[in-house]
């Protein structure tokens, strides 16, 4: 288990409708995967959980695995497709230099994470940790989100 941050379990479990017992980056992906099973249709109405997703940014090690483990866990194309175009996209954008590496061996090892990688653009990605991502994901791009390829087996 990877637990939360101590001060981000403080303040999750003073928001309001906070579930008990939300301590580890695991509980947090189960919860979110539950929140979006399918698309809501109001891009405006937020889950609980994607608040406390948001509040992950700060901390890159806790977002990395709670990216991983919802890409695994995830029961549908539309739940990697958030994860991609979101929090996966933004640790990319903003640690991509720190994570790379990491998530360069998880994208050999696993095609639903190389998957999950055609769902993410470049934005403020920085160029050279960008053409690693494009390296990690090319044999996926012709079957991958974009495409309306499947979902592969975790």
């Amino acid at each position: 288990m990877t637990p939360l941050p101590p001060e981000l379990t403080t303040r999750l479990a003073e928001a309001a409708n906070a579930p008990e017992g939300l301590h580890s980056v695991e509980a947090l992906a189960d919860l979110w995967l539950a929140d979006h099973r399918e698309d809501r249709g109001d891009p405006d109405e937020m889950a609980w959980s994607d608040l406390c997703v948001f509040e992950l940014d700060a901390h890159p090690e806790e977002l990395f695995a709670f990216c991983l483990r919802a890409i695994r866990k995830a029961e549908n194309p539309w739940q990697v497709g958030l994860i991609a175009a979101g929090p996966l996209e933004e640790l990319i954008a903003t640690h991509g230099a720190a994570i790379i590496d990491r998530l360069e061996e998880a994208a050999r090892r696993s095609a639903r994470i190389r998957f999950a990688l055609t769902g993410i653009w470049q934005g403020e990605t920085a160029p050279e940790v960008w053409a690693r991502i494009e390296a990690a994901r090319i044999g996926a791009m012709e079957t991958g989100f974009d495409a309306g390829g499947p979902l592969p087996p975790a």
